[in-house]
């Protein structure tokens, strides 16, 4: 019984002050990221696609060698 009081008064506290981590950033104001240089997100992220495309392709190719022929 005790548990559930401190379970329940600690999302009692915990509860509004959770709803400013899901609040987004107030809309209107300078981009986040100006003036430049920026990191290019968009570059990265497809230099990792590709990193992991390969890694995947290689990690495939050796399961299916180590695996005996039927």
């Amino acid at each position: 019984m005790l548990f559930h009081r401190f379970a329940a008064v600690l999302v009692l506290v915990l509860l509004p002050l959770a709803g400013g981590l899901w609040a987004q950033p107030p809309v209107g104001g300078p981009p986040p990221c100006w003036p430049p240089p920026c990191i290019p997100i968009d570059g990265g992220i497809g230099l990792l696609m590709a990193a992991g495309a390969i890694i995947g392709g290689r990690t495939a190719i050796s399961i299916r060698r180590a695996r005996p022929s039927k």
